[in-house]
Formats: C-alpha cells, structure tokens, sequence
C-alpha cells in the first residue's frame, strides 16, 4: 500500500501512485534539519547542507521516480502537489 506523511523523521518511502506531485517540498519543523538526504527526486539532497529558515528551504523540487526516499536527521514536512486523479509524467 502507499502512505503519506505530513511529517517525516528517521527514514521515510513515499510511493506517488496516488497522483502526487511532481511538484514537492521538504521544509523544517521547529528548528534546523542537520541532515537530509534523498533519492527518487530532480534535486536530490546529500544531506551536506542543512534544511533552515534563512538558508535552503526546498519548496520546488520535483519528484521523478514512483518511490520517493527521505531520510533526515531531525523532523521536516513535506509537501506534494495533489491531484484529483493519478497523473502520468513523462
């Protein structure tokens, strides 16, 4: 089955077949993300720069695999285009 998270700590799969996305986001929750790293995204992170207000913030990333992988050191929320429908992208 596919689940969404609102928030997401640890280590987290997110499957698209429920017609999110492409369009997604990672932000942080009540502090700085030390660490994030992805994979199943257009800019993936290797968790060498940290997710923080006043410094990056991913608001626009894309998703472009079926499966999307996050893994984080501290919580974030992430976001995801919603459609009525599952989408095909090409």
């Amino acid at each position: 089955g596919s689940s969404l998270s609102p928030s997401l700590s640890s280590s987290s799969s997110l499957s698209s077949v429920l017609g999110e996305g492409p369009t997604c986001g990672l932000i942080p929750i009540g502090g700085p993300c030390r660490s994030v790293i992805t994979s199943g995204l257009r800019w993936d992170l290797d968790g060498t720069v940290p997710l923080q207000f006043g410094g990056l913030v991913s608001t626009s990333n894309r998703v472009i695999q079926p499966v999307v992988t996050i893994q984080t050191s501290d919580p974030i929320l992430f976001t995801a285009e919603m459609h009525a429908s599952p989408r095909n992208e090409q």
